[in-house]
């Protein structure tokens, strides 16, 4: 009888133990959403690239920035050169009549390589308002 109490406990025990696990996990991942109105961030690979030294600088850098606006949301689309290695994580500030886009690069990996790819977002716009959209790249 102590036995199975025991080995019920220990069953509970461990199983409490993996929920604070679970929303403890979920407390950090929600920390990474850093504007609520950021409904959506991704980039698609589009085709490796070789970049020489004089090229450097079209390296993060949006090019073809598309931006349509679609009944309560914007839609952002660009072209970006940058290290296939690299990982980014998007954020807006609007001030007046402009939209800054933040792609921060969060990986430290070191890569060899460099690729194009194509970033998507979407951003909601309860408002209704057109906005001149800029970027910055943080590397």
């Amino acid at each position: 009888m102590i036995k199975n109490f025991l080995i019920v406990l220990v069953f509970v025990l461990s199983a409490c133990n993996n929920s604070v696990q679970e929303v403890e996990i979920k407390q950090v991942e929600k920390k990474r959403i850093i504007n609520e109105n950021l409904l959506y961030f991704d980039y698609e690979l589009i085709k490796d690239i070789d970049i020489n030294d004089e090229k450097e600088s079209e390296l993060y850098e949006l090019d073809n920035l598309q931006v349509n606006y679609i009944e309560d949301v914007i839609y952002i689309s660009a072209l970006m050169n940058r290290n296939a290695c690299d990982h980014f994580i998007a954020d807006f500030k609007i001030n007046d009549n402009q939209l800054t886009l933040f792609l921060k690069n969060d990986s430290e990996e070191p890569c060899m390589s460099n690729s194009k790819f194509k970033i998507r977002v979407l951003i909601k716009n309860p408002s209704k308002k057109k906005y001149n959209v800029v970027y910055k790249i943080e590397n």
